[in-house]
């Protein structure tokens, strides 16, 4: 496999356009996302891998494949009829845990046209834990205070709240009611795209990012795993 040397500017164009187009159009320029795109994707992926070994964990799964680290460009439009075919950006996902789908991630979301994407998150396939760490006043906080430092600094939004209410037996005026409802979780913010993407730097640019999701992802890896 290729060392990343940073994503082609005709790479770029083709997936700001991609969005907007149908299969046939897909098909009449597979050559583009196939030389253009998949080869830097995996590469991103390998280098990642290595920087994220070196300053988060050696245990984050970096796999430079599609439905490994790499999202399909494809969009799941069984629900979604109007949606797109295919989607205008790439999603990777780094992930610390035997099961991917119930690992806490760090995920990177690239758009040549909207900026790059940094989020920490995981399915909460157990809410009893999740809600029993949070209650906890020592995990509890510690979480919490982490996750504000993030916000503040970051700007970040924190979605998954599925509940209106904070489930009982919990008090409405917990101090963290606003995370006992939540039913899924996940930290994200955007940045506007840099020059270095077209270049290796790119790799230590999104690294830094995601250094800052660090100790949410350490929280999740050792309180939920």
């Amino acid at each position: 496999m290729s060392e990343f040397t940073g994503f082609p500017e005709e790479g770029m164009k083709f997936l700001t356009t991609l969005g907007t187009k149908d299969k046939a159009w897909f098909d009449e320029n597979r050559h583009v996302y196939d030389t253009q795109v998949v080869p830097q994707a995996k590469a991103f992926v390998t280098a990642m891998g290595e920087a994220l070994h070196d300053r988060i964990s050696p245990a984050i799964e970096a796999q430079p494949k599609t439905n490994g680290s790499i999202a399909p460009i494809n969009n799941d439009v069984r629900f979604s009829p109007d949606a797109s075919p295919y989607k205008d950006h790439l999603m990777f996902r780094f992930w610390e845990g035997p099961h991917k789908k119930a690992a806490p991630m760090l995920m990177v979301r690239m758009s040549p046209a909207d900026g790059v994407g940094f989020a920490s998150g995981m399915f909460l396939h157990d809410l009893d834990l999740w809600r029993s760490k949070i209650d906890d006043d020592k995990t509890g906080k510690a979480f919490a205070a982490d996750l504000s430092q993030l916000v503040k600094s970051t700007k970040a939004e924190v979605v998954g709240e599925g509940l209106k209410r904070v489930p009982k037996p919990y008090a409405e005026d917990h101090p963290r009611g606003d995370l006992l409802r939540h039913k899924g979780f996940q930290v994200r913010w955007l940045e506007d795209t840099p020059k270095s993407i077209s270049s290796v730097k790119f790799v230590d640019w999104c690294t830094n990012r995601l250094v800052k999701l660090a100790d949410v992802h350490h929280w999740l890896v050792q309180n939920l795993t």
